[in-house]
């Protein structure tokens, strides 16, 4: 009975569940910055090592937690910010190109410094979203999925860990920028009940749409779109309580902490330093950019930073809710450069790959 009730999968994710929260209420309690998404993070991720086969975690919890975040987001998107997007088009276009020039460089110096393959190291290196850039290595054959998975996870905990610490430590908060949240109700929403229900129905349709055609990150994007459909139309989009934004995070910060992968020693051992010099100079040029182009743009530095900064669209977001910056801003430079990366950069590095692998075959031959 016991080890049926320990292999069972509500049992493990019962027990996941009550890691994260845990994790989640002891940062929140220590005043650590983000408690409910990196104290789940970080208890998950060092328990899975030893106690791996008693956890479980899957897609559809992260899902909801996105689709619960990609309202918020949503719901901060008004005609004025959809103008402000369109006015920041170049700069999204420079910056971003700025960034992945200066990551090619960094991951050509890993590349060499580790032997690894040029697909390995850009795709290990791109900040383009880790799952996102995972699967385009197990479609390149002469990419190495494991390392590029590390290399990745290692770059999302640098940048979870740092970016939020700089922008709160460092960089001060432009009081212009800063949005009141007092009226937010904290556990029930208060929305009309036949707009939810259209609420409801449109994200869906969103959400369908947007993995129809392979868009990235179809359940953040799909309930974005949505508020931000309904905001710009009329009736506008509902707020999200605290209670339910603090669970997205939880959702979100324990599926970062399940899927990261730490478990192999060695090749941390290996590549630690390299991956980490590369990552910490990507974030020091992002907040060099950032400091640069704010005064110019008439933009909060600390905003425009979360913008740029080396993270995933749903961790940066959530820490530009906490700061109260405009989120839209946010989103949108994200939301911009993975379909740069997804739509332009990836094709030209399967190209290349290929070109790799012929060579390869032609000196054999």
């Amino acid at each position: 009975m016991k080890t049926y009730l320990v292999e069972s999968k509500i049992f493990r994710v019962i027990f996941t569940a009550f890691l994260a929260f845990i994790g989640g209420f002891v940062f929140n309690r220590l005043g650590i910055y983000l408690p409910w998404m990196l104290g789940p993070l970080f208890v998950v991720m060092i328990a899975k090592i030893k106690l791996g086969k008693y956890m479980l975690w899957s897609k559809p919890f992260r899902s909801t937690g996105l689709v619960i975040l990609g309202l918020q987001l949503g719901s901060s998107f008004t005609k004025q910010s959809l103008n402000e997007m369109i006015e920041y088009l170049p700069i999204m276009l420079f910056t971003t190109v700025a960034i992945i020039l200066f990551t090619v460089l960094t991951g050509w110096f890993v590349g060499k410094r580790m032997n690894l393959s040029l697909s390995t190291s850009m795709l290990g290196s791109f900040p383009g979203g880790l799952s996102q850039m995972v699967v385009l290595s197990e479609e390149m054959k002469d990419s190495d999925e494991t390392i590029v998975g590390f290399m990745q996870t290692l770059r999302v905990i640098l940048v979870i860990s740092i970016v939020p610490w700089l922008v709160t430590h460092v960089m001060t908060v432009d009081s212009v920028a800063v949005v009141s949240v007092s009226d937010r109700p904290f556990f029930m929403f208060d929305y009309d009940g036949k707009l939810a229900i259209l609420m409801i129905v449109t994200f869906l349709l969103f959400i369908f749409i947007t993995k129809r055609v392979n868009f990235p990150l179809p359940f953040l994007l799909g309930p974005l779109m949505a508020a931000a459909l309904f905001n710009l139309a009329g009736p506008g989009a509902p707020q999200i309580p605290d209670f339910w934004l603090n669970f997205s995070q939880l959702l979100i910060g324990t599926h970062l902490g399940y899927t990261l992968k730490v478990d192999n020693p060695r090749l941390f051992r290996k590549m630690f330093g390299a991956v980490f010099v590369s990552n910490v100079l990507l974030i020091g040029f992002c907040y060099y950019l950032s400091i640069q182009f704010a005064p110019i743009l008439s933009i909060p530095a600390n905003e425009l930073f979360l913008s740029m900064a080396p993270g995933g669209v749903a961790e940066m977001a959530v820490t530009a809710m906490s700061v109260h910056v405009d989120l839209s801003v946010v989103t949108s430079f994200h939301l911009f450069r993975i379909l740069f990366i997804l739509f332009l950069l990836s094709p030209i590095i399967k190209w290349l790959d290929g070109r790799n692998i012929w060579y390869q075959k032609k000196e054999r031959g």
